[in-house]
Order: C-alpha cells, then sequence, then structure tokens
C-alpha cells in the first residue's frame, strides 16, 4: 500500500525557486516516499517532525503512519530549514 504525499503551501513555493538539477533530486527523492520511508530520513529530536536529506538540501515532514501520510512542510538547505 502506498503513501500519501501532501505538500505544504510554503514547501510547493520553495521548490519551485531551486535551481532545476537540485529540484529533480529533491522530487525525485520525495516520490521514492510514496514505497515508504526510503532513503536518509530520521526524526528530529525535540519536535514531531521528520528529516529527509538530498545532498545539502532538507526537507522537513510530518508522518501519519496509522493514514500513511506524508506532509512536507518545507526545503531549504541544510544551514536555514532547521531555523523555521
Amino acid at each position: 500500500m502506498e503513501w500519501e504525499i501532501v505538500f505544504a503551501p510554503v514547501a510547493k513555493k520553495r521548490i519551485a525557486k531551486i535551481p532545476q538539477p537540485e529540484r529533480r533530486r529533491i522530487l525525485v527523492a520525495i516520490a521514492r516516499l510514496h514505497e515508504g520511508l526510503i532513503g536518509d530520513i530520521k526524526p528530529l529530536k525535540g519536535r514531531d517532525e521528520w528529516r529527509l536529506r538530498v545532498g545539502g538540501w532538507r526537507v522537513i515532514m510530518s508522518v501519519n503512519a496509522p493514514e500513511r501520510v506524508i506532509t512536507i512542510k518545507y526545503v531549504d538547505v541544510r544551514g536555514d530549514v532547521y531555523k523555521k
């Protein structure tokens, strides 16, 4: 059974501004999430969120396991994403 991927509006806007080669890598990594929590994924300490590492970029997401829904909250470079 596949997972549903939902994008927050702020994540959609940020992804649209990322240069094409990096955007493609990020979208491919996110697409793999339909199969489950695949990739360099870890839960964030002190927060109810997870991160997906794609090179120097980070995808912050929430995971609703019982309903099999992953919500992409924001995407940014490593140094800036954790400040949100």
